[in-house]
């Protein structure tokens, strides 16, 4: 029987005491992960702060990434002030499960779906089923196939052009060897991610991609990837990531084939990334990669309640809403830090 970890909202705490059944971190109202409810037997449960407020779901992909638990925590926080009822839901990483729960969401009469899919091309079905229910459908970071009212996300090919164009900037006429590792290719901000890259070394004939690997999001697949690209060509000096996620693995490569050097020193491999969670942003402030993206994920949230009350209200939204972020690099990571613009900074390893 498939299981879902739900993050609830119980805003109404202040008004009086409701039983959530569960133990929750009073500092961000989040069920911790000990907490399972059973999707087939179990009502959905959610905040009653506010009788006539719509009742909405955001299905992420899973708290295996940090980003995914600043989007959802911003989610909980927007719904609250919004007077709404909310519930993340949590498919550990399993399209199944996530479509499982999302379908179960619809029979108990969620109005509004906020999604970041595991797989944005399977989601065709399940998208028909929102529409013929009246379920306006807001996706983040991820576009999906099939009708939704919008896709709030980074500006991902523009990402990687300006990554792309930083590392030729940093070339200055020596040769470049590059390697993109991406996730899956069914993710929309692996491939504009990638293509952006591509694009801005394109028409440079000192620079060459040796290899592109979509290693979907797996720690040990990118390991074993990354290590063989690097065995078959040791002359590989870029890495281009699409996300701070797989990065551990990718660093963990480097440095097992002693290619491991900080920015600057002779022999480095200039690494660039994106997200900007706390791994990544401890990779460049201590010199270890040249530059991570800082996306905004609890932007992300906030942009898709907006659309969906727009929506409810019967106005129009935009087909595409894009968030701007900010390139790290050790230069700038004070500076981005003491402006709050580091969503990841909080979660940096000391």
């Amino acid at each position: 029987m498939k299981k879902a970890v739900t993050i609830l909202l119980c805003a109404v705490m202040a008004m009086g005491t409701i039983g959530c059944g569960n133990r929750v971190d009073e500092t961000s109202g989040v069920i911790a992960s000990d907490s399972v409810v059973e999707d087939t037997s179990e009502e959905v449960k959610s905040n009653d702060s506010a009788e006539g407020g719509y009742k909405v779901v955001y299905s992420i992909p899973g708290l295996s990434a940090p980003i995914w638990t600043v989007a959802s925590e911003a989610f909980i926080a927007k719904a609250s002030e919004m007077g709404w009822e909310a519930e993340v839901l949590d498919p550990n990483d399993s399209l199944e499960t996530q479509i499982s729960q999302l379908e179960n969401a619809l029979t108990k009469g969620v109005q509004g779906v906020i999604i970041t899919a595991i797989d944005g091309e399977a989601m065709s079905t399940l998208m028909s089923e929102c529409e013929e229910a009246g379920v306006p459908v807001a996706a983040i970071d991820r576009q999906v196939t099939g009708t939704s009212l919008t896709t709030v996300e980074a500006d991902n090919y523009n990402i990687g052009l300006a990554l792309g164009e930083m590392y030729v900037e940093s070339l200055v006429n020596q040769e470049g060897k590059v390697l993109i590792v991406g996730g899956p290719l069914s993710s929309s901000a692996t491939v504009n991610r990638t293509e952006g890259f591509k694009d801005a070394v394109k028409g440079n004939n000192n620079i060459e991609i040796v290899a592109e690997s979509a290693t979907e999001m797996d720690s040990e697949v990118v390991l074993a990837a990354v290590t063989n690209y690097l065995q078959a060509n040791p002359d590989i000096n870029c890495i281009m990531s699409c996300t701070d996620y797989i990065l551990p693995s990718i660093m963990t490569a480097l440095d097992e084939a002693d290619m491991l050097k900080g920015v600057g020193e002779e022999g480095h491999v200039k690494v660039y990334s994106v997200d900007g969670d706390g791994y990544g942003l401890k990779q460049v402030k201590e010199g270890l990669i040249d530059a991570t993206y800082g996306l905004d994920p609890a932007g992300w949230a906030e942009a898709a309640l907006e659309a969906l009350k727009t929506s409810f209200e019967g106005g129009s939204v935009k087909e595409a809403i894009l968030i701007t972020g900010n390139i790290v690099t050790l230069d700038n990571f004070e500076a981005l830090k003491s402006e709050g613009k580091l969503w990841g900074a909080a979660s940096m390893e000391e």
